[in-house]
């Protein structure tokens, strides 16, 4: 201390230190806490290794927290091991639903995803998939984005049932009980992807946790799934409105209406008598042609033609007998009625019968009410000439003239253009394509038929010639 006090050089540097350890409260406590621990001096000249020795001694005197924090650690450590396992092993069931879908879905793409491991631990919450795009022996990685723009949205669907497949099977695998309702899957999907879905849906029901309630408008996808054995017979509905309300009546007409309903009843029920005859029309027009004599009777059955009134239900027993063999021996109960006076009465029937589905009400009502447009515009133009000169779409032909030569009422034009939309698909059908004749409204085609009479009413050139050539 005296060497310090003579030495002027050193009272300085320590003046100006003493001066710096009084300058606050910390530094004073830290003056007080140096001036009696004289050894701590010497460690001051490394701080570094100061500070370190520091928490040593801090560790030292807390020696079972820091075992306690190494013991949590490494507990910790092995927890994380065990789940990454776990979500190695989990992975797979991304890769399976990955794999589902690029084994069974038709799509220029290939799926694969980056960050399952990820997901799965709950560092990430959304799976990043990506996009290998083929085409040809060439492939590229492509964005989503990019993708979707050259996608057809049967394959935009497509990539939208992936949504699906990873619910269905992370619901499988953890056994939840689950019922799925699901609207309109198919549409928009071409055939080799609706075959897909419709294979998979057979998978979920055989799954004994899972049930589903499978709700279409495309009756050629309900078709499938019942030939597909998705869904049994007994378990499908057809939803009708009725008086401001959903009726659910069992499905009717699945599998081919002709060969399974109306060809048996034929010759004892007059609805589905009336509602064969364009079944058997397609049948001759396949095997003989549109020039058969038969074909040309069952085609004035369908529209107006001079010899439409004439037909009897002996012709049409006969060609029925032609056509089909082993039917000889059958016949209609009063042979010599004619046909269009069992149009008739059948089309009165289906007008007041109960809503439903009503295939074969529907293909008399759509006959019924066609007859009644063409013999309408035949006696408004009363031109034979041009009528006989009709090959083909005989009433959109009369349709058309009738509209050039400005006939009728604003009110008979726009039931007419009605008849010329509504009533085509209904007639024309075979066992190959009837859905929309399905899809087509009960009581769309009641009133379409009501208006149609009403067109008796309507003024024409010659008030008798309508009642000469048909009489209702």
């Amino acid at each position: 201390k005296r060497k310090i006090t003579h030495d002027e050089s050193l009272r300085i540097k320590l003046d100006a230190i003493e001066k710096v350890l009084q300058k606050n409260a910390d530094t004073r406590r830290f003056f007080d806490f140096i001036a009696s621990r004289e050894e701590l001096l010497p460690e001051l000249a490394n701080i570094d290794t100061f500070q370190q020795n520091v928490w040593k001694s801090h560790l030292k005197a807390q020696e079972h927290l820091f075992e306690y924090v190494v013991t949590r650690f490494e507990d910790t450590e092995s927890r994380r091991k065990t789940i990454e396992e776990q979500a190695v092993n989990e992975s797979t069931q991304w890769e399976k639903v990955i794999d589902i879908f690029n084994d069974r879905f038709f799509v220029p793409f290939r799926l694969s995803a980056k960050n399952r491991h990820r997901v799965i631990l709950g560092q990430e919450s959304v799976l990043e998939l990506t996009f290998e795009f083929e085409e040809g022996d060439e492939t590229t990685d492509v964005e989503r984005e990019e993708l979707l723009k050259v996608l057809s949205n049967g394959e935009k669907k497509a990539l939208y049932i992936l949504n699906v497949l990873f619910e269905v099977e992370a619901r499988k695998a953890a056994g939840r009980a689950t019922l799925f309702v699901i609207d309109d899957l198919a549409d928009s999907f071409d055939y080799k992807n609706k075959y897909a879905i419709i294979q998979y849906l057979k998978e979920i029901v055989n799954y004994s946790d899972f049930k589903i309630i499978l709700l279409t408008h495309n009756f050629d996808f309900f078709r499938t799934v019942v030939n597909r054995n998705v869904a049994g017979y007994g378990q499908c509905f057809m939803a009708q409105k009725d008086a401001g309300r959903i009726v659910l009546n069992k499905a009717d007409h699945v599998n081919n209406p002709f060969i399974n309903l109306f060809k048996r009843h034929f010759f004892t029920c007059g609805m589905q008598r009336i509602a064969s005859i364009p079944f058997v029309r397609n049948i001759l027009e396949y095997t003989k042609g549109k020039t058969d004599e038969d074909y040309k009777v069952l085609t004035s059955l369908l529209h107006w033609k001079t010899d439409s009134p004439s037909i009897t239900n002996r012709d049409l027993d006969r060609i029925f007998a032609d056509t089909f063999h082993g039917q000889d021996e059958e016949s209609w109960g009063s042979p010599e009625d004619r046909v269009m006076d069992l149009l008739n009465q059948q089309a009165e029937e289906a007008v007041s019968a109960k809503e439903g589905v009503n295939f074969e009400n529907k293909i008399v009502l759509s006959i019924a009410t066609r007859i009644l447009a063409e013999k309408y515009m035949i006696t408004e133009l009363n031109d034979p000439q041009f009528v006989e000169r009709i090959t083909r779409n005989q009433t959109a032909e009369l349709f058309r003239e009738f509209k050039n030569r400005e006939l009728g009422t604003p009110e008979s034009q726009k039931i007419l253009e009605g008849v010329s939309l509504m009533t085509p698909e209904s007639i024309h059908v075979n066992a190959f394509m009837y859905e929309p004749i399905i899809d087509m409204s009960d009581t769309a085609l009641r009133k379409l038929y009501r208006q149609a009479k009403k067109l008796e009413s309507q003024p024409s050139g010659d008030e008798n010639s309508l009642g000469n050539l048909f009489t209702f």
